[in-house]
This record gives C-alpha cells, structure tokens and sequence, in this order.
C-alpha cells in the first residue's frame, strides 16, 4: 500500500503531464501560447475552477525551464527546449 505522500507525488507528476500535453499539442498548432483558463479546461478543470492549482504548477514549471509566459497574467508555452524533448 502506497503512503499518502507517494499518491500526492504520483498525482502531481501526472497533472504535471497533463499540463505539458496540452501546451506541446497547442506547439502543434498555429497557437502557441495558451492561456490558463484553456489548460484548466483541457484538463477537465471543474475540480479547480479558479486555475489556481494549475497556475501554481506553471509557476514551478516554469523555475524549472520548461514551460514560459508570454507576460505577466499571459498566456502560457514550452520552452523550445522542452518541446524539442517532447518531439
């Protein structure tokens, strides 16, 4: 049986994922920056209606170089290097 700290770790990777799925498909496309409202959405956001958990994960994402905001209160994208990774 997994600790509570193990599933929170676990949880968090895969929200994690699922936040940089959503950035690398919109690499994909002509948008590149996506705004917060849109990956709380994508990811089925009714359980954080508010964005705050999802903008608080970008935030740690993006002090660790792989994801960045095009301005204060902006929309979001990878860095080139973690798409390049992602590819």
């Amino acid at each position: 049986m997994q600790s509570a700290k193990q599933l929170a770790r676990i949880g968090l990777f895969y929200l994690e994922e699922a936040v940089l799925d959503v950035l690398f498909e919109a690499r994909e496309t002509p948008h590149l920056y996506v705004k917060l409202a849109e990956i709380n959405k994508e990811i089925g956001g009714k359980w954080a209606k508010d964005g705050w958990s999802v903008r608080i994960l970008l935030k740690k994402l993006e002090a660790q170089g792989r994801v960045e905001q095009r301005e204060v209160r902006g929309p979001w994208k990878l860095t080139e290097t973690e798409y390049e990774k992602r590819r």
